[in-house]
């Protein structure tokens, strides 16, 4: 016969097996019902009436239903003499409640608390194209590359009155094809963007020999209204006309100038010097230009590494007293794999570079997609507001939920949580793989936060919306996670924003209950 002390260790071991395995299917749906519970902790609901939405529309994204869907209406105003805010603190909520939706079985839903529109203020809305004549562009790439490039520079050149010269080869062996140059640049021509597009200057041209090239080429182009000219790269991108005009109205061209932006990694500035570097966009005065051009040949016969920036910095320090003259808006991007921190920090975004498919960071984007938001209100792409329910917007990147109270919150708001660690949002959330010293460009930064306290929804797509395309709908996803072998996989998330300008309607789409 057992002993008794033994049946009794026995039963108190089955007890404690049974309630462990039971708390795994507990913590299972702990993690989402923190998730829903910052859609209505703290917010004010007392504006929410119902509502139905017609979501035909989500059918081409073969979403794996049923999802969880919300969606919000924003008007975007434009504030006369209102500059841009790291970020905005707003005491009222994003969203109200989600929804479950299953377009198998309707593709109608009503929800019973949608939260009126939402009017926020912006910089500027509907900038028209801004006046760059002054500006030469130049960038050397292979013919693929440049076709690929068209979707993405027909977001900031066009109708602007800029240039831009594209010396492209089919590979380092093959010149690209004549006709297929001509074609390509009649399809830049009828978007609008007036570009020259050209075989190197010399056939035995190095890389970095045809990049220092552009300088030439371009000064020769210059006409009465040329300031600047300027060497980028096929994945170069700059997010506002406005803005960068802007930053560049603060120099007197007619002194010699060397404008552009460091690495952010400290390593590559220590190793190939204090240079511009050549993705975050190379400005050069007039007069600067041509102390290169008339030492094009010196400086071309001499190079010292395979890089076109290094060749341009090393002609420029070698036969002028002209010294690099920093703009941290412009970013080169040095880092690699998941950029989300630096793309959600509020930072000033004169340029950007390294987003694009096959780029040394791995970490691709659509800017197409992310920036059209900016058809609508320029500047505010990537502009963050902080929502009452810890929630943060970095428009046209990702909606970031905090559902432990890890925002600090306006004094105002009772619902702030005691005893949690606030974040910092000056600094830089440090997401990106590379152990690499950013003091001088990215600090101040902080440690990258587990998924347990920051819940990440991506720009999955955008759209202009209404008849007249003044609108833009921003499409937001999440997939659903399974957390171990004992719980179900989480249903897939789905946020919508409609943005539209002030005095406009939102389409039928969207309508009350």
């Amino acid at each position: 016969m057992v002993p008794k002390r033994y049946m009794m260790m026995s039963i108190l071991l089955l007890v404690v097996w049974i309630a462990f395995y039971t708390s795994l299917g507990r913590n299972g749906d702990n993690h989402m019902h923190k998730v829903n519970s910052w859609i209505t902790t703290g917010t004010k609901l007392e504006d929410s009436s119902p509502c139905t939405e017609n979501l035909a529309w989500l059918e081409p994204y073969k979403f794996s239903y049923p999802i969880r869907y919300v969606s919000r209406n924003i008007i975007a105003v434009q504030t006369p003499n209102k500059s841009r805010s790291s970020i905005t603190v707003l005491d009222q909520p994003l969203f109200a409640s989600f929804t479950t939706v299953d377009l198998k079985q309707s593709s109608e839903i009503s929800n019973n608390e949608c939260l009126p529109p939402l009017t926020l203020e912006v910089s500027r809305t509907k900038v028209p194209p801004v006046d760059a004549s002054n500006i030469i562009f130049g960038l050397q790439t292979t013919i693929a590359r440049l076709r690929d490039t068209v979707k993405h520079l027909a977001r900031w050149l066009p109708h602007t009155g800029a240039r831009l010269f594209a010396i492209v080869i089919e590979n380092e062996e093959n010149p690209a094809d004549e006709v297929e140059m001509v074609d390509l640049e009649r399809k830049f021509h009828a978007l609008g963007m007036n570009v020259t597009i050209m075989h190197p200057v010399r056939r035995i041209d190095s890389f970095a020999q045809r990049y220092f090239s552009l300088v030439s080429v371009m000064y020769r182009a210059r006409n009465e209204k040329t300031q600047w000219i300027c060497c980028i790269d096929d994945d170069t991108f700059f997010p506002s006309m406005y803005d960068l005009q802007a930053m560049l109205a603060k120099y007197d061209t007619s002194e010699p100038l060397y404008l552009g932006s460091l690495s952010e990694d400290w390593w590559a500035v220590q190793h190939y010097g204090l240079m511009g570097f050549g993705g975050a966009g190379i400005f050069l005065s007039l007069p600067m230009a041509s102390v290169i051009y008339d030492n094009r040949n010196e400086c071309s016969e001499n190079l010292r590494t395979t890089a076109g920036d290094i060749t341009v910095m090393d002609c420029i320090y070698r036969f002028s007293t002209v010294k690099l003259t920093h703009i941290p808006g412009l970013h080169q991007i040095d880092m690699h794999g998941d950029l989300s921190g630096f793309y959600e920090s509020g930072r000033e975004m004169l340029s950007l570079h390294h987003w694009k498919e096959g780029s040394a960071t791995g970490f691709k984007l659509e800017m197409e997609k992310m920036h059209l938001i900016a058809d609508l209100c320029d500047s505010c792409f990537l502009q963050r507001w902080q929502f009452s329910n810890d929630v943060i917007v970095t428009n046209g990147f990702s909606i970031s939920a905090f559902p432990n109270g890890h925002l600090f919150q306006p004094k105002n708001l009772i619902s702030d949580s005691a005893g949690v660690e606030k974040i910092n949002l000056d600094a830089v959330e440090y997401t990106w793989n590379d152990n690499i010293n950013v003091l001088h460009s990215v600090a101040p930064t902080r440690d990258k936060l587990d998924e347990s306290i920051k819940t990440s929804y991506r720009l999955l797509d955008s759209m202009h919306i209404n008849e007249n395309s003044s609108g833009v709908r921003q499409v937001y996803f999440r997939e659903g996670k399974q957390k171990s072998y004992y719980t179900k996989r989480e249903i897939d998330t789905v946020i919508v924003l409609n943005w539209l300008q002030d005095n406009e309607k939102f389409s039928s789409d969207f309508r009350p209950g």
